[in-house]
């Protein structure tokens, strides 16, 4: 399955959204800082991005010292709570939002698929309470797919420790 076959639910209900008018157009990109970001990515995805930075000659040193700005200025290594509590998450402004452009440069075909289900669902606020994550629209994804094998695979192949993590920290495992 490519990467699109695997977001394609989530992107046509974007699309959905889009033609009737509720879209990211004009917004801050509040989403995508560290008021409201906390992404983490499977290994699947990341790997699915890795391919497509590299592919982009994306995947550089420049965007290494991003991720890691990013990792010590947001404490991404470290745990959050004291151990009980394994549902919190760090916040941190996305290395990719707003770097060398407006919004993010990612395609939709690669984006992590908490990014693409976050979605405005007013015509003109586009904030706060109005975009909100539509978990239905991921939980459906994941039940149409396989992928714990194929991530386990993954996480096997490129020595990964983790089952999600934050996206600076997943990329930051294959510059190895």
């Amino acid at each position: 399955m490519d990467p699109y076959q695997r977001r394609q639910n989530i992107i046509e209900r974007m699309d959905e959204l889009e033609s009737s008018g509720k879209d990211c157009k004009g917004c801050a990109g509040t989403c995508c800082t560290y008021e409201a970001n906390s992404m983490m990515v499977t290994p699947i995805e990341a790997v699915e991005l890795v391919e497509y930075l590299k592919t982009n000659k994306m995947f550089d040193d420049e965007l290494k010292v991003r991720l890691e700005d990013a990792v010590s200025k947001y404490r991404l290594s470290h745990p959050v709570g004291n151990g009980r509590r394994t549902f919190l998450r760090r916040t941190y402004t996305c290395p990719f939002f707003n770097h060398k452009e407006l919004g993010c440069p990612l395609p939709r075909e690669v984006k992590p698929y908490g990014c693409l289900a976050f979605n405005s669902h007013h015509k003109e606020l586009k904030a706060s309470e109005h975009c909100f994550s539509e978990k239905d629209v991921l939980e459906k994804r994941e039940l149409a797919s396989d992928e714990s094998k194929l991530n386990e695979e993954l996480k096997q192949k490129h020595s990964l420790y983790w089952d999600k993590t934050p996206l600076p920290l997943a990329l930051l495992d294959f510059y190895n």
